[in-house]
């Protein structure tokens, strides 16, 4: 019986995530209008957008591995 073995990152692996993120972050700012040129998301939204509220969440967690 052959075990399955653990899967290593690559540095190929590591590339595509963050290519993946910031292709996601230039969606966000070009969808939602973010033109800060510091703040890569601009401000957390309000609360009573619960859309836009988990994204923002969602890609600001994902930067700060970067």
């Amino acid at each position: 019986m052959v075990r399955d073995r653990p899967r290593f990152r690559t540095a190929g692996d590591k590339t595509e995530d963050w290519m993946d993120l910031a292709t996601h972050v230039l969606a966000y700012r070009v969808i939602y209008g973010i033109t800060d040129q510091v703040v890569e998301l601009g401000a957390a939204p309000d609360e009573h957008l619960p859309r836009r509220t988990e994204w923002h969440r969602d890609l600001t967690t994902g930067l700060r591995r970067w």
